[in-house]
């Protein structure tokens, strides 16, 4: 038993802040102003003072594998403020790393460095010349090659719209199909210690649960395995949870591996990104009159896979950035749920960034619910001149959330890691300091919310997490303040002291060896 004594934030229905929580055998048993005698003699009582007590985080969407790739086995190119640091990031890593099989990399952006252009494949030669190599720019949309990338590529991917042999570029079609193939190369012991490493890293951001979208160019579907073995595991050591997207069009393989949810972005992305100038606008680009983006699938084959995914009682996740990509999304889900009605579906729309009035009052009519990521608001990567350069005046209504949150929509919070860290903290600091209109800002209890107890909601675990009740589990972070009393502007001064997943206190690699004897050895429970 732990007693708690300060400011403990509950985020319950009526935004409750208690004086007193108790936490016994994982769960919460107590809230309250003042302490019953019966918990009075108990010693192990922890002060609070200036600190705050709040459930733990959520992350409510992630390319959780790739992600892990990127920080536990490869490197991140987002701090090069030229080409030539680029290039430099690249051979220290090559020189550490000469036995690599295929080096995948993360972050390269034009509007970042000083030449204001994508890296070149004869210039990534200079920087790595023997091992094939392909960085993925920082929206997730496209991606740079090198020579040795270029000789192994398949003709099934040479031949696809996007792909430009000569500067070593991918885009559209070629970007998924180039992506998947060189995932493909990857190893999968270093797939595996890359999942186990980045658990700690999630846990220093007090980060407890996560939506993960798997289901990207590894044999067999290798990332799906290994993420729900380790996810197993882990759930029935009621230590880090997991809930899984398979990326996919095809229900019978998410039926075969007995998995509730299906979609996320690649094989279920409708549309592009506005760094790729492909995500699909009603109206043109504003700097490229010719252009209104991409749609990546018809409308009947989207309708198609929303009623057969909608009937087998799977929950639906679709990836869709412009305003033409949600009216498709928003169209989809309708037909159905006309086909087959279920009240408490929990379809989601990933990005939503811009809607258009009447799909905004759909989506809040048919209960659909939205994954922003408002970290990437604040983002230096795709900076406000660009965005400006590229949709005009469609600007100040891109990521509408507080429009989302007065239309009555449920509302997560989401990274979209790699595309940004995954740090909570700075999602609620984007969401309480909207940069496009200051008047699309949130409360922080609102932002507080879209990172807790909206990520629960999402998929269904907002009765045993996402708020301090009694009963609840006892998924808890301590911040080094009080985020309630302070200005927004000042909300990047929060910092996690401390994780406890159900009353425990996360400690770097905790429980490891019972957590991957339990994944491989199959005792674990459905997630």
């Amino acid at each position: 038993m732990r007693i708690y004594h300060g400011k403990i934030i509950s985020l319950d229905k009526n935004n409750t802040v208690y004086n007193y929580l108790v936490e016994d055998q994982g769960r919460i048993v107590y809230l309250g102003d003042s302490l019953p005698l019966e918990y009075t003699k108990d010693d192990c009582k922890v002060e609070l003072e200036n600190r705050a007590l709040l459930p733990s985080f959520g992350d409510g969407h992630m390319h959780f594998s790739n992600w892990a790739l990127i920080a536990g086995s490869y490197f991140d190119v987002r701090a090069a403020k030229n080409i030539k640091e680029l290039r430099e990031i690249i051979q220290r890593y090559v020189a550490e790393n000469k036995k690599k099989k295929v080096i995948i990399s993360f972050g390269v952006s034009r509007h970042r460095i000083r030449e204001k252009r994508l890296i070149l494949r004869q210039e990534l030669d200079e920087a790595c010349s023997d091992i094939p190599l392909i960085i993925v720019c920082y929206h997730g949309h496209s991606a740079v090659f090198n020579t040795k990338m270029l000789e192994k590529f398949p003709d099934k991917v040479k031949n696809l719209r996007g792909f430009q042999a000569d500067k070593g570029h991918l885009f559209y079609e070629a970007y998924f199909a180039g992506t998947d193939y060189a995932t493909s190369l990857v190893s999968p012991l270093d797939l595996v210690k890359s999942i186990v490493k980045s658990f700690d890293l999630l846990a220093e951001k007090g980060i407890g649960l996560i939506h993960a979208t798997e289901g990207i160019g590894f044999p067999k579907d290798l990332d799906i395995t290994f993420v729900s073995l380790i996810a197993k595991a882990l759930s029935k050591k009621r230590q880090f949870q997991t809930r899984l997207f398979f990326q996919t069009m095809e229900v019978e393989k998410v039926l075969k591996r007995s998995l509730p949810r299906i979609g996320g972005c690649f094989a279920t992305a409708l549309d592009g990104s506005f760094g790729a100038c492909d995500a699909a606008l009603h109206e043109p680009y504003s700097n490229d009159l010719d252009n209104t983006g991409i749609l990546f699938q018809r409308e009947e084959d989207v309708i198609e896979f929303a009623k057969k995914a909608n009937r087998a009682g799977l929950q639906i996740e679709m990836h869709a950035i412009g305003d033409a990509a949600v009216t498709r999304a928003v169209k989809a889900i309708e037909a159905a749920l006309l086909d087959y009605p279920r009240e408490d579906h929990r379809h989601t729309i990933i990005h939503a960034c811009l809607i258009t009035p009447d799909d905004l009052k759909k989506i809040a009519e048919l209960g659909i619910g939205i994954t922003s990521q408002p970290g990437f608001l604040i983002s230096p990567m795709e900076p406000l001149a660009y965005l400006n350069e590229i949709l005009g005046p469609r600007v100040t209504g891109s990521s509408p959330l507080k429009s989302i949150l007065n239309a009555g929509i449920h509302l997560s919070g989401g990274s979209d890691a790699p595309v940004v860290h995954p740090d909570p903290i700075e999602g609620i600091y984007g969401a309480c300091n909207h940069p496009y209109d200051p008047d699309q800002s949130v409360s922080i209890i609102d932002a507080l919310k879209m990172y807790t107890y909206e990520v629960a909601w999402t998929t269904f675990d907002e009765k045993e997490r996402g708020s301090l009740e009694k009963g609840k589990i006892a998924d808890m972070v301590i911040l080094n303040k009080n985020p309630l009393t302070h200005d927004p502007a000042d909300l990047r001064s929060l910092k996690v002291e401390e994780l406890f997943l159900s009353g425990k206190e996360y400690k770097p690699g905790m429980n490891l060896p019972g957590m991957l004897w339990n994944s491989f050895t199959g005792r674990h429970e459905k997630i």
